[in-house]
């Protein structure tokens, strides 16, 4: 037997012998324990069973609410605003939610196991790993903003949040935001104010070579006299990117007040066409009417209007070359008014259409921007259309096919036969006139303007000089500023209605503040008018030539303001 391993007949007597002894230990417990201990030990039995029972409850409690808050969160990532998509320490996308598929364009199904980097432009990719890298290597959130090629749609810009995952493995939680929109209004921002600073500072050239001619020829000769045609030309075009420059800025902030009557848009679009005319023929271009008989009678502000229609027209001349034509046509649909201009110019690509009635959008352009301009018109126009109650459209077949915009307005019924009154026009009367003004070459050549128009004009420079002199020169009418030092124009216009001998003086405020609510303040504070600056002499002499109406306050705190 020596030498040799355990047999199973060994195993089976072990297995005995173990049986045994713990049959003879449970008779010596029993035997020891007394009734009490007993029941003593049936009742920890049963308190032991009934805490099982509760801790089975409790854990499928537990389960259940994980299960639930597993389905909560998977239903906010799933359906959350922002798109999430997890990542491998390879980029392997794992998972990601529905906005993450709609931004990147296709379906989920589809994306789970690609490559996040192969979605990139083939110049990203390294930024990306970059990305990762660093979000795993610090623990801590990492954003870069990469560009992603997008399926069947231009490329997208997309700002992506890594954060690290607490897991097992090394994974990431990227954040994607859409700022695709976002860089291309500061681009476009940038490349409005690189086409207003050029658009600025041209006429600034001529100007001064202009005033230079004056100061050394003699005001008959024919230089000073083109120098002085020069001067006029550019400072219209100078007041012309100012004006739209505020009235863009009123559309947007809804501050536009339109001062609605009765307007027959036939013979404003007439009148318009009769403005352009040498225009056209100046720069080569035919221009033609088409107008269905008929009245055309709407609802609008004839100013706006006229603006409308002029912005198209000059639209039309800017982008069509010489020799080619433009037709405005006028008819009637329904119960709307059509008026279309259209040109045989440079068109528009299908992409461009979209964008071109935002502010500051533009048709391509060259370095030299022989056709100039802040991109505005188009803006300015669908802005007064739809204040109108109207709408616009703009179509075009393709670059060098022309472009064709369209203004819907509705009309009004034709009005009842009725006898026209012809108001005459009181003819001019001389006036004594004061200017207030800190700038001192302001009301210095205003003084001189008028004076050369017969007024009797003086002028002070700042609100306590122009009130004492007021009281010795007696002004009929006073153009005061509103950005006066120490006494502003409010102050002076207080002082003026709070003192017996000033308070008939017809005030007019001549300021930079032009928006809707300068115009109230300029009136609460006893300013019978209020114009922006720089206006027309031609405007200043229809005012000087006007009875001094009196002041109904109802009456005056409804007038619109004086287009800048």
């Amino acid at each position: 037997m020596t030498g040799q391993g355990p047999t199973a007949a060994d195993g089976a007597d072990l297995r005995r012998q173990a049986e045994e002894h713990l049959r003879v230990r449970e008779e010596r417990d029993t035997a020891q324990l007394s009734e009490p201990d007993l029941h003593k030990l049936l009742h920890e039995l049963q308190v032991h069973t009934l805490e099982l029972e509760l801790q089975d409850e409790q854990l499928r409690a537990t389960r259940t609410e994980a299960e639930t808050s597993l389905a909560r969160y998977t239903e906010l990532f799933d359906f959350a605003p922002i798109g999430y998509v997890t990542l491998s320490s390879s980029e392997t996308i794992c998972e990601l939610n529905h906005a993450a598929a709609r931004l990147l364009g296709r379906s989920r199904s589809r994306l789970v196991g690609l490559s996040f980097g192969a979605l990139l432009q083939v110049d990203e990719h390294r930024a990306l790993r970059a990305l990762i890298g660093e979000a795993l290597g610090t623990e801590a959130q990492q954003t870069r903003e990469l560009t992603f090629e997008k399926e069947g749609s231009s490329a997208l810009r997309l700002r992506l949040t890594a954060s690290p995952l607490s897991t097992g493995e090394r994974m990431i939680l990227l954040a994607l935001e859409d700022v695709t929109e976002m860089r291309e209004a500061e681009r476009s921002k940038d490349e409005f104010l690189a086409v207003l600073s050029h658009e600025l500072r041209n006429p600034l050239t001529p100007l001064r070579n202009s005033l230079y001619i004056l100061l050394q020829t003699a005001p008959a000769d024919e230089p000073a006299r083109r120098a002085l045609a020069i001067i006029e030309r550019q400072l219209s075009h100078l007041t012309r990117l100012v004006d739209d420059l505020l009235d863009v800025t009123r559309i947007t902030r809804g501050k536009i007040r339109l001062h609605r009557t009765r307007v027959e848009l036939g013979e404003l679009a007439r009148r318009a066409l009769d403005d352009h005319h040498l225009s056209f023929e100046s720069s080569g271009l035919r221009l033609e009417g088409r107008f269905e008989p008929g009245v055309y009678w709407v609802d609008g502000d004839p100013d706006r209007l006229a603006q409308v229609v002029t912005n198209l027209l000059n639209n039309a001349e800017k982008f069509t070359p010489r020799g080619g034509a433009v037709t405005v046509t006028l008819a009637r649909e329904e119960r709307r008014v059509r008026l279309s201009v259209r040109d045989s110019g440079v068109g528009v690509s299908p992409e461009a259409l979209q964008r071109m009635f935002r502010p500051f959008a533009q048709a391509p352009q060259t370095i030299d921007r022989t056709r100039g301009g802040l991109g505005l018109g188009l803006a300015m126009v669908k802005g007064f259309v739809e204040l109108h109650g109207g709408t616009v459209q703009l179509a075009s077949e393709g670059q060098g096919r022309g472009a064709e915009v369209t203004v819907y307005l509705p009309l009004l019924p034709a009005p009842s036969p009725a006898v026209v009154e012809t108001v005459a026009q009181p003819p001019g009367r001389v006036r004594r006139v004061l200017v207030i003004d800190d700038n001192r070459d302001t009301a210095d050549s205003l003084q001189d303007a008028l004076g050369l128009r017969g007024h009797t004009v003086e002028a002070a420079y700042d609100g306590p000089a122009g009130l004492e002199r007021a009281r010795t020169f007696h002004p009929e009418v006073v153009f005061c500023d509103i950005g006066l030092p120490g006494m502003d124009g409010y102050g002076v216009a207080r002082a003026f209605r709070s003192d017996p001998a000033l308070r008939d003086t017809r005030l007019v405020a001549l300021t930079g503040y032009g928006m809707p609510d300068d115009l109230d303040r300029a009136l609460a504070a006893g300013f019978d008018k209020h114009l922006t600056k720089p206006p027309s002499l031609d405007a200043l002499e229809r005012l000087l030539a006007g009875p001094p109406a009196a002041r109904p306050a109802a009456a005056v705190a409804a007038e619109p303001p004086d287009a800048p």
